[in-house]
């Protein structure tokens, strides 16, 4: 007995045993979905932030940590306040009183604020009249910190409040999906600054990027409540409209929907599991299991009217669908697994999340299908052998048919000319490819339309340096004037960088005190840093061990490969000024990481899915031949269009669009393994190649149709999302299926008539 006889012969016990062993099908479905619902109520959390896309077990990650841990630095947030009279001592004592009620918040290292500039500037007070505070600040700006002033008094009426931070406690812990992260430092400057009272004409905005996140972040369960919603409710329509000829009661409708439920929960305990969160990549999970369960459910309850319909016992019914239908939903199943499993390749963690996350729902919607759902149709089947109401089901021809008969018909008359035009097209989309580009911005992947987004384009748009990068410096005791002299030149280097404005650091701090230079000896050295910390605005206290220190430089609101340059300066100066070993890190670092990360994994996850698929499909149908002619007539076809369609439509690459070429071999090829078999069946019946061709389009034309429908339905819902990340990923995925239709009922159509013809010497007869 062949391999194939083993696994079809498998498959049809296990439909058979699911229907006569219903009980304990039941009863070991209900136990494996409360176990994973308990994993995933237990330890599923959400987050939020630009960390969730860095390994934790890469450079970058470890460097970021650091900063935070080490130096309680890393994460900023900004106050704007704006005022008709700025220097007015009210206005400034205000300042003063929100700079307190701010450095109260544990988790915050220091404020800077423009009432440190006029106690700096001045006599350690604030000023009675609104001249001393104009000169207070002035005479600071003129001791070496013009570009500090600027950038804390970016306007006349305009001034702004910076308070660094590292690590943030938790909020709301226990219980599902609990919050966390930004939400915690928002909440808290949020009720500081109810506390404050302003004076007339005086407005404070708390701004930043963790305050753009926080508030993004708190769009994420409704998001995913509505997308779910939305993708069940499409769905249920679909699949009623599609099946109602065919039941004989509407609640039958639900049985596949039951079985894609219970793989979500299945998905979610594999999640809570691996210790996987959810966040804003895992929402394009929840429609893509519901939309693919459907389909895999769908495909074994038609069969399994059909064969009630012609006589056969629920049992018989359940063994020949799962040894038929069961075959092609395992196939389908196996490519699936593989093109999203091969984004465990991806840089991006959440992508890698995705990937396994998503193989799991696969996998248990195959196999609630061909157990859980034939046992669920015996028991409500009553047993009547027409399975559906009376007279319905009938294999009419309809318009659909016939239009894809023409089709058929047309592509068998011209194969050699459409698969040129086709190729075409095709060509045009492979030379698209290195046209689409990524987003800069991480903060481009999440909501726009927010109030918190606007304060922080403000933001950018006022303040000089909205953005810090960070170098960490270790090695040995770096307290001494030898190093303090080195690192000062390092900065004098990067200082004259246009995109470097300003540079806080114990070295300036000691530069400040000290007439502008370093002190010679090791007294004089700390002598200057102890009458920093009392005289400088900044804390000159933010170094714990005097083998590291960091250096925290400004700069302008750079983006793209301005920052992979800046980057590259930042380390290459500081390995030929200094000795000690450095980290260049910051959030301006980690987003270039994730942005160059998103496009690094893209070709990769190709040729994995494509050749792990290539593989997969000739040991299934022990032909190269075949799988070569799914592979690439549909599968590579349809990606290579869709990038084409990106190109157009103005679709960036993102964490999400990415994994387009694996969503193409995982979720098209099922319809072109259903139009081949259906081929190989008319064939082997003695049809002539040609019409084993236009028959197979016209057969299945309506499940096909269906399925992709249905599929379409579930991620189509992902358009609506307010997240451009989801939206984009709608979009992409939509196009996938389309081109997978096309291929599937254009190209594969014409190239297996093609094959065919010229091997059998046949002409088209249709």
């Amino acid at each position: 007995m062949s391999v194939e006889d083993r696994v079809l012969d498998t498959l049809e016990r296990i439909g058979r045993a699911s229907v006569e062993e219903r009980r304990a099908v039941f009863v070991a479905v209900a136990l494996v979905v409360v176990l994973s619902a308990g994993a995933a109520v237990s330890s599923v959390q959400m987050q939020m932030g630009m960390d969730l896309y860095i390994d934790d077990g890469s450079e970058t990650w470890e460097d970021w940590s650091y900063l935070k841990e080490e130096f309680d630095e890393g994460n900023n947030v900004f106050v704007i306040v704006e005022s008709d009279s700025l220097y007015d001592p009210a206005t400034v004592r205000a300042v003063d009183r929100l700079d307190g009620r701010y450095s109260s918040i544990d988790d915050v290292r220091t404020v800077v604020s423009l009432a440190d500039v006029v106690r700096a500037g001045g006599d350690g007070g604030i000023p009675e009249t609104s001249a001393g505070v104009e000169r207070a600040v002035k005479r600071f700006a003129d001791s070496g910190n013009e570009e500090l002033v600027d950038n804390l008094v970016p306007r006349n009426d305009m001034t702004v409040l910076l308070a660094p931070y590292g690590n943030v406690g938790t909020l709301n812990t226990g219980g599902f999906m609990p919050t966390r992260g930004s939400d915690v430092i928002y909440s808290e400057f949020r009720d500081e600054t109810g506390f404050v009272e302003l004076p007339p004409g005086t407005t404070a905005t708390v701004t930043g990027q963790p305050v753009f996140e926080n508030a993004a972040f708190g769009l994420m369960l409704p998001e995913m409540v509505m997308l779910f919603g939305g993708s069940f409710t499409v769905i249920l329509v679909v699949v009623y409209l599609i099946m109602r000829g065919r039941l004989k009661r509407g609640r039958e409708v639900l049985m596949p929907l039951g079985t894609a439920m219970l793989a979500l929960v299945v998905m979610m305990g594999v999640m809570g599991i691996l210790n996987y969160d959810f966040n804003a990549i895992m929402l394009g999970v929840m429609p893509i299991a519901l939309g693919l369960g459907i389909d895999y459910g769908l495909q074994v309850q038609t069969r399994y009217i059909e064969e009630r319909r012609a006589g056969g016992s629920p049992v018989d019914a359940a063994g020949i669908t799962s040894r038929t239908t069961g075959k092609a939903v395992l196939l389908a199943m196996g490519t699936t697994a593989i093109g999203l499993g091969s984004l465990f390749v991806s840089e991006v963690p959440p992508v890698r999340q995705f990937g396994v996350t998503s193989a799991s729902s696969v996998a248990a919607s195959m196999a609630f299908s061909v157990t859980f759902l034939p046992a669920l149709l015996a028991t409500f089947d009553a047993e009547d052998t027409d399975g559906g109401r009376e007279g319905a089901g009938q294999e009419d021809d309809g318009v659909i048919e016939s239009l894809l008969r023409r089709l058929g018909g047309t592509v068998c008359r011209r194969p050699n000319l459409t698969i040129l035009v086709m190729l075409l097209v095709v060509l045009s989309g492979a030379w698209a490819y290195p046209q689409v580009e990524p987003k800069q911005e991480m903060m481009d992947f999440w909501p726009q339309d927010l109030e918190e987004k606007n304060d922080l384009t403000y933001l950018e748009e006022n303040v000089e340096s909205p953005k810090v990068m960070y170098v960490v410096v270790e090695g040995g005791d770096v307290y001494t004037p030898e190093r303090f002299r080195e690192l000062s030149d390092y900065q004098r280097v990067m200082l004259q960088n246009p995109n470097v404005n300003y540079v806080d650091s114990p070295v300036e701090r000691v530069k400040l005190v000290n007439n502008g230079t370093v002190p010679g000896t090791n007294a004089g050295l700390d002598g200057a840093l102890r009458e920093a910390a009392a005289d400088s605005p900044f804390d000159a206290g933010t170094v714990d061990e005097p083998t590291h220190l960091v250096l925290s430089f400004y700069v302008n609101d750079v983006s793209g490969s301005e920052v992979r340059t800046l980057i590259d300066e930042f380390d290459g100066n500081a390995r030929t000024v200094l000795d000690d070993e450095v980290r260049v890190t910051g959030k301006p670092v980690l987003n270039r990481n994730v942005i160059e990360n998103v496009t690094a994994g893209l070709t990769p996850m190709t040729l994995l899915s494509f050749g792990l698929g290539l593989i997969f499909l000739t040991l299934a149908f022990w032909s190269a031949r075949v799988a070569v002619v799914l592979i690439a007539g549909v599968a590579a076809s349809a990606a290579l269009m869709v990038t084409g369609a990106m190109y157009v439509l103005g679709i960036p690459w993102n964490p999400l669009t990415v994994t387009m070429s694996s969503m193409a071999l995982g979720v098209g090829i099922d319809y072109g393994i259903h139009v081949y078999e259906r081929f190989e069946e008319e064939a082997l019946a003695g049809a002539s190649s040609v019409e084993a061709v236009v028959t197979s389009l016209e057969k299945l034309a309506r499940p096909v149709l269906g399925s992709s429908i249905t599929t379409m339905a579930g991620f189509g819902v992902l358009v609506l999302s307010r997240f451009p990340v989801l939206s984009n990923f709608g979009k992409t995925v939509v196009l996938v299926i389309l081109t997978s239709l096309v291929a599937t009922f254009v190209i594969l159509p014409a190239v297996l008539t093609a094959v065919t013809m010229v091997r059998d010497g046949e002409r088209c007869r249709i």
